[in-house]
């Protein structure tokens, strides 16, 4: 994976904690400070106010957590709009959490914040590469496990 090793340190940070239905946001500035905050639904809908959030701050650093996993999808669309993104591993993020002066609280905002303080912070994250194929596999597999899911909680399924 490439480094994503930017001469200068961006002066906002958009991170996000991807979900299955949902993404949080959080602008991140470089005192380490959420500017604001958005949360949107995982849908064909979701991704122009996210984009729209982050126009507020065009030279913008994108931090995804687990951008080549549950955060592949948001990482590929933002990919193929020719934004890069950081990926920051789940372990950094929630070490950083624990280590807030907000003793840790676990919300999808406190999260998204994390993920953009370890993007500031840390000394080398790497810019996420998605394989279309396997993200494609990856939302075909979770999707036949919702379907199984909700097959085998109908009422009218028979013993």
């Amino acid at each position: 994976m490439p480094s994503a090793a930017p001469s200068a340190p961006a002066p906002v940070v958009i991170a996000i904690d991807p979900h299955k239905a949902s993404w949080t946001a959080v602008a991140v500035d470089n005192r380490l400070q959420p500017l604001a905050t958005i949360r949107i639904e995982v849908n064909r809908d979701g991704y122009r106010p996210l984009r729209r959030f982050a126009g507020r701050w065009p030279h913008a650093t994108w931090a995804v957590e687990g951008a080549t996993g549950l955060g592949a999808v948001l990482t590929a669309r933002l990919s193929a709009d020719g934004v890069d993104v950081v990926d920051v591993p789940a372990k950094l993020a929630r070490r950083v959490r624990l280590l807030s002066t907000e003793h840790g609280r676990k919300t999808d905002q406190a999260d998204a914040l994390s993920v953009g303080i370890a993007a500031h912070t840390a000394a080398r994250l790497n810019t996420a590469v998605v394989d279309e194929a396997i993200a494609a596999l990856r939302c075909l597999t979770e999707h036949r496990d919702d379907l199984v899911c909700r097959a085998g909680n109908s009422p009218n399924k028979s013993v």
